[in-house]
Parts: structure tokens; C-alpha cells; sequence
């Protein structure tokens, strides 16, 4: 059964990164479009020196918004495969509907590690960062953080959405996370190891992982992670156990 599951996995991890190579353009926009929304949040500090410190402070907020965003769109094309009947139509040719989530994990995850390594040679130049170091740092905290902050989005499977209501869903979400998230570090002295605010924010959870591997003590915030992965996995689970396969109709 494991053998055949990771069969299909991978056939159907081919076939979504067949679909995407055969659109460049559209691949292209996918991996570039977050550096230049971080290049025009960051500029005032382009061409100067940053510390590893003052790089989790001013630029690593806007790399956890790439990783979120790029996890959120996992539970949204799952959904989006959903409306347009294709879980209905191929659910019988797998072993288990999770083929379709983890294949489409998997795209993203080959998306947002090629933008990952822009920004590492883009904070190289800018920055003066060592290249290396620097990208070794940013694949290992998406490597922590992509299954909870995936889990975090799955939700999105769970609910009876039309396509153009999950659309709209992922939008205010994405857009109520970074509002909260910029507000509350900016008006309140929340410390990194706060898990309430770790659990309903991945952007801060991403800023808190980085810090962790590369400025902080890792015993400050580890045990903040491991509940962080617990809980959101199992809200992942929960979300998995309700997946609608049937497309909704008349909402």
C-alpha cells in the first residue's frame, strides 16, 4: 500500500509540475513576483551591511509572507481541484485523496525553495551576507516550518467553498495574517517564545524558526516549535478527516 501510495505521488507530482512548466510565464511570475514585493518593502536598507539580526528584524517578515502564501496555495489549488470535479472524478484511481495534497506540496515546495534561493543571492549582493550560510539558514527553516504552516492552511479543504469564494478566502486571510502580524510587533513587546501568537500566526512563526537556527539559543524557542508542529498538525489531520471530494454546488 505504502509502495503504491508513493507511486502516485510521484505521478501525480510529475504531472502537476508538467502543468506548470507548460505556462513559464506563469512559472516565472510564481518565483519572482515576492522579490520584488521584497525588494519595495526593504529598500531604505538595499547596499548596506545587515546583521543577521537586523536581516530577522527587517527582511525576514517578508520571507515568511512568501513561505505562507506559497503553503496557502497548496490548500487553495486542492480546493480550487475540487470545484472543477477533478477529486471527484480521480478519487477511485488513488489509494488516498492525500496523494492529491502532498503532490501539490511537493510543486510548491520545488516553487518557493527556487525563490528561496533569489533571495539568498539577492541578500548576498545587497546585504553583503554570505551566500551560502544564508541560503543553508532559509531551506532549513522552510524545511521546519512547511508542514505546519501547510497544516495551518488546510483548513481551506475542509469547507464547502465555491472556486471564486476560495479565492476571495485566501485573499482575506493572507491579508488579515500580515496586518496582525505587522501590528502586533510593532505596537506590543510580545516575546518570540509566545505560543498563542506562533499558532495563529506562520509568518511570526517563520521569523521566530529562522531566528532560532541562526541568532538565538535554540532552547529559547524549541519547545515553542514543537508545540507549534503538534497543534497545527493535528488541526492538518482534523482538516484532512472533513475533506469535501464533491464539488459545491448551488452556493
Amino acid at each position: 500500500m505504502m509502495h503504491k501510495y508513493g507511486v502516485q505521488v510521484g505521478i501525480y507530482t510529475q504531472y502537476f509540475f508538467k502543468v506548470i512548466r507548460d505556462t513559464p510565464g506563469v512559472l516565472i511570475y510564481t518565483i519572482c513576483l515576492p522579490l520584488v514585493f521584497l525588494v519595495l518593502n526593504v529598500s531604505s536598507a538595499l547596499f548596506r551591511p545587515l546583521s543577521l539580526t537586523v536581516y530577522v528584524n527587517q527582511v525576514m517578515p517578508y520571507i515568511g509572507w512568501m513561505i505562507f502564501s506559497n503553503c496557502l496555495m497548496t490548500a487553495g489549488t486542492v480546493a480550487t481541484l475540487r470545484e472543477q470535479g477533478y477529486l471527484k472524478q480521480y478519487r477511485t484511481l488513488v489509494v488516498s485523496p492525500a496523494v492529491f495534497i502532498v503532490s501539490q506540496a511537493l510543486v510548491n515546495l520545488g516553487i518557493i525553495l527556487m525563490t528561496l534561493l533569489l533571495v539568498a543571492v539577492l541578500s548576498s549582493v545587497t546585504f553583503k551576507l554570505a551566500f551560502f550560510p544564508l541560503l543553508g539558514r532559509l531551506w532549513l527553516t522552510l524545511l521546519l516550518v512547511y508542514l505546519p504552516v501547510t497544516c495551518y492552511s488546510l483548513p481551506l479543504i475542509a469547507l464547502a467553498l465555491r472556486r471564486k469564494t476560495v479565492d476571495t478566502v485566501m485573499n482575506a486571510l493572507s491579508l488579515i495574517v500580515i496586518l496582525g502580524t505587522f501590528m502586533v510587533s510593532n505596537l506590543l513587546a510580545v516575546p518570540a517564545s509566545n505560543p498563542l501568537l506562533n499558532l495563529i500566526s506562520p509568518i511570526y512563526l517563520v521569523n521566530n524558526v529562522f531566528a532560532m537556527i541562526s541568532v538565538a539559543p535554540v532552547s529559547h524557542f524549541i519547545m515553542t516549535y514543537l508545540l507549534s508542529l503538534v497543534v497545527l498538525v493535528a488541526i492538518g489531520l482534523l482538516s484532512y478527516r472533513h475533506l469535501k471530494i464533491l464539488p459545491t454546488e448551488g452556493l
